[in-house]
Order: C-alpha cells, then structure tokens, then sequence
C-alpha cells in the first residue's frame, strides 16, 4: 500500500507540471531568503564583534578634510590619504587625561606584484600601537622587523612569501583573520618599513607622506577622563583637525547594519507568507478538483487516513523539493558572492563559523518544508473526511 502512495503522490506531482514546479520555485525563492537572511545577519554580527573588539581607541583624530560623517574612515578602510602636522602627536600625548596616543600612516599603491587593483599600505607605531598590534598578534608573534609585512586576509601571496612595490621586495611574515571591510585588502607594516616604502616610491616618483606626519591618531583615556575637555584643547590648538569619540565610530556601523538587517529579513518573511498561501490555495483547488478520485479511492477501499497522507505527501514533495533547491542556492549565492556584498555594503561582514552556517541550513531546509507542509493540513483532513456520495454527486 505505501508503493502505491507513494506513486499516487509522484503522478499527481508531474501530471500538472506548471502547477507543481511553480510551487517548487517559489519554495525554493522563500528557502533562499531565509537561508540568505540568516547568514546575512550572523555575518554582519560576526564582522562587527572582530571589528569592535580590534578597535580598541577612545577616539579618533583625523584631518579636517577627511569624510567620517557618513562612515569611519578607519572601520570602513575607506582610507584618508592626507595627514597630520607632525606636532598633533606630541601635543595629544601631554593632554591630561591621554593614556595613549598612537599614530597611524595610510597611503595606497597601484604598484604591486599580489593584485590586480589597488592595496591600501597602513603603517603603525608597534611600540605605542594599541589597536593593531593585538590583532596582528593573534598569527604573528615575533618582531616586526625592516621590510617586513603583515597581509590582510583577501591577500594572495605566492609560495616564496615576497610581496614587491615599486621594485622594492618585502616578505610577508603573516595573514590577518578576516574583518569583512577593505582592511582585508590591505597591508600592515610598522613605521620603520613604511619608511622604506618611502623612499622607494620617492625613487619612482611619487611622493608619499612622511612618516613625521600621521594619516590618524587614535588615543585612549584616562579613566574619568573628559571628551569634552580633550577635544576641546586639541581644536583650541589646531585648525584643520576632527576628533571623533568612540561611540560615533560605530553609530553609523549599527544603524547601517540594522537596516540592512531589517530589510533581508523583511524579504524573507513576504517570500515565505507568498509560499505558504501559494500551496494553501494550489491544495485547496486541487482537492476540489480531484473529489471524484479521492471517493473512487474510497471504494476501492483505501482508507481516510491513506487520502489524508496522499495530500500531506504531495505538499511535502513539493516544499521539500523547494527548500532542497533553495537552500542549495543560496549557500551557493552567499558563499560566492561574500567579497561584492564586502565591497559594496560598506560594513563589516565576515561569514560565521562552520557549526553556525550548518545549523542555518537545516533552518532553511526544515522551516519552509514544515510550514509548506502545514499549510495543507487543514485540506488533507477535510479529504480525509471526504463524503464518498456528495463527492460522486458533485462530479456527476
């Protein structure tokens, strides 16, 4: 009797092919957006927990020019390539209340043997840094030596360990894990090796900023100590300077990743609310259409509970068949697509780990096929008790 279900339930799946395919696909859009939802955010919370745990400064001084009303400059990697006078540091160093204060140097070079587009240089102080260095320090251990590099993550380095810019060849002693902005981009060198990146861009031609002359400060307080007070000393001595607090560093992050959150989520919902009342009406008109099958079944003697299972089965095949193809979808599309959504949503976004990835995936197989299949319960119990002479009566 099962085989017989069972071939019941696969001639009525292909004997309306539109029907039942267009239910599949559209299971399989709403599995999608649900798994896709699910790695969106987790990878959004997986970006800004590195980010915020690396970006340990009370706030930030940059130039005056500099953009950081829509984003942070240094979170984003959307990098500021003019610089300080080489006197803010050590006037930032003697205000009561900093802790430390540590420069940081950024330029970018399209002259590079790794890649195909441009790589941020970001220099650091490794006997002040703060913000870096821990990061850095989690694949790499020893010194930071003379023409050595530390990688970001989206950088391929080929088997000798070199890296070369403008003629000049560095070795590249780590990779960093990723942090999901542009910063995975970029290149790490403390200020003695930015030194020589210099000078051998200056025999090139091309002039860089001088390593007395940072691209940003970045600082942390005293406890207790006023924001107020500091920034105030610091625009008092300085015309063309910003100082951004922490917590403006990462409003726009959240705000951002909110929304972004919000609308996938949103997506997902429509496309699956969409799926359920699709198969609820698709059922609800099949059933009506197939009363005189189901009473001849009846009959014949199959039992209610056997018209009851046929129906579940065929919702069933369907949601399941869609989630399948969802879910395969969009672990493809995420997957592959993780280094555009990077480049262009301009917030941190790193995939979570393995465990939580598998466990969204079930999510996405299970909760479209269960609730497809819920959707039609109502009608497979009402087949079940399904009067087998008003049935005949009705198709006469």
């Amino acid at each position: 009797m099962k085989n017989t279900t069972f071939k019941i339930i696969y001639t009525n799946f292909w004997s309306h092919p539109v029907r039942s395919l267009g239910l599949v696909i559209l299971t399989a859009i709403a599995s999608a957006s649900l798994l896709t939802s699910v790695l969106f955010s987790k990878s959004l919370d997986t970006g800004f927990e590195q980010l915020s745990s690396r970006m340990g400064a009370d706030l930030l001084i940059v130039p005056g020019e500099t953009e950081v009303s829509d984003q942070p400059v240094l979170l984003q990697g959307g990098l500021s390539h003019s610089s300080l006078p080489h006197e803010v540091l050590e006037f930032t160093r003697n205000i009561p209340g900093i802790r430390i204060a540590s420069p940081q140097f950024y330029f970018t070079t399209l002259s590079a043997s790794c890649c195909d587009e441009k790589v941020n240089i970001i220099g650091f102080d490794s006997k002040t840094d703060f913000t870096i260095k821990p990061w850095i320090r989690k694949t790499y251990k020893k010194d930071f030596l003379p023409g050595s590099v530390i990688a970001g993550s989206d950088i391929n380095i080929d088997k000798s360990g070199k890296i070369k810019f403008f003629d000049q060849e560095f070795t590249v002693v780590g990779s960093l894990e990723p942090l999901g902005n542009k910063l995975d981009q970029a290149i790490f060198a403390d200020i003695e090796t930015i030194e020589i990146f210099r000078k051998a861009a200056a025999s090139k031609g091309y002039n860089f900023i001088s390593v007395n002359e940072p691209s940003a400060i970045l600082a942390n307080l005293e406890e207790n100590a006023d924001f107020e007070k500091i920034s105030q000393k610091l625009y008092g001595r300085f015309d063309n300077l910003q100082v951004v607090p922490r917590k403006n560093m990462f409003d726009s992050v959240i705000a951002t990743a909110a929304s972004f959150k919000i609308a996938v989520w949103a997506i997902a919902g429509i496309f699956l609310l969409i799926a359920i009342a699709a198969v609820t009406i698709a059922f609800s008109i099949s059933t009506n259409e197939r009363k005189k099958e189901f009473a001849t079944l009846l009959i014949i003697g199959a039992a209610r509970k056997k018209l009851s299972n046929i129906v579940l089965g065929e919702s069933l095949l369907i949601s399941g068949s869609g989630a399948i193809a969802g879910t395969l979808l969009g672990t493809v599309a995420i997957i592959s697509f993780r280094f555009l959504i990077q480049e262009n949503i301009n917030i941190p976004f790193v995939l979570p780990n393995v465990f939580a990835i598998f466990l969204a995936i079930v999510g996405a197989l299970f909760v479209p096929a269960i609730f497809g299949t819920l959707a039609s319960y109502r009608i497979a119990r009402k087949v079940g008790k399904i009067d087998v002479y008003t049935a005949l009566k009705e198709d006469a």
